[in-house]
């Protein structure tokens, strides 16, 4: 590792500061209990990432010389396992707090969640502790890893908040499950190809979706909650 390297280990704390202030100007946030716990249920989602790693070493899948074990890999073990890991604080547990009321207020609780892990995240694949060796572009994918880990819990607090509103909670969890999982590994499939191209493409689409995303969100009214 190289010194930029280290450094990007503070691009998630960086981040989650930067939501809390904002958080704070815009709504003038007095109790940040469940932000803060969402954010440390973020950082322990990653041992569903570290089971799944070991499984595979385990079974002996760890070298990825097909692409049906590249797809297994990049799906199951990097994608799923991840946002598997974050689905169930967020639809278990702060599901159900007053405050998650809305897909805006579903967003919060997924960024803050995706950021805990992001962070804990990066410092196992820094470390070689998560991943391959076939990853060519290791330092840019630590320093935008939590940018897109927040594109994913986007997606996973505005579906699941949907699900509230709107009472198809079934449809709207695999929906949101499903997406962040396709984007999780699309993103990761990128760095291990080292394919630029699709790397722009998919960052640019993934920023679009989440900005289009945002103001949906911004749109729908809070539920009434009896």
């Amino acid at each position: 590792m190289n010194f930029f390297d280290y450094i990007s280990f503070l691009v998630s704390p960086v981040l989650f500061t930067l939501l809390l202030i904002y958080l704070n100007y815009k709504f003038k946030i007095h109790v940040w209990k469940f932000i803060l716990q969402a954010c440390v249920w973020g950082m322990l989602a990653v041992i569903l990432v570290v089971a799944a790693n070991e499984v595979i070493k385990i079974w002996g899948l760890q070298n990825l010389k097909n692409m049906r074990r590249t797809a297994f890999y990049v799906f199951v073990v990097v994608a799923f396992s991840a946002e598997l890991g974050k689905f169930i604080p967020l639809r278990y547990l702060f599901y159900h707090q007053k405050s998650f009321d809305s897909p805006l207020a579903g967003i919060v609780y997924g960024m803050s969640i995706a950021l805990g892990f992001s962070f804990i995240a990066v410092v196992l694949y820094s470390t070689g502790f998560l991943g391959t060796e076939k990853m060519k572009y290791t330092s840019l994918f630590l320093w935008t890893y939590p940018l897109a880990n927040i594109v994913f819990g986007i997606v996973q607090g505005f579906f699941i908040g949907m699900g509230k509103v709107r009472k198809f909670t079934v449809i709207d969890e695999a929906t949101a499950l499903g997406i962040a999982t396709v984007f999780h590994a699309l993103f990761y499939f990128c760095f291990l190809t080292s394919d630029q191209r699709l790397l722009v493409i998919t960052g640019a689409g993934l920023l679009f979706i989440a900005v289009i995303l945002v103001i949906k969100a911004t749109s729908i009214p809070p539920l009434i909650i009896k």
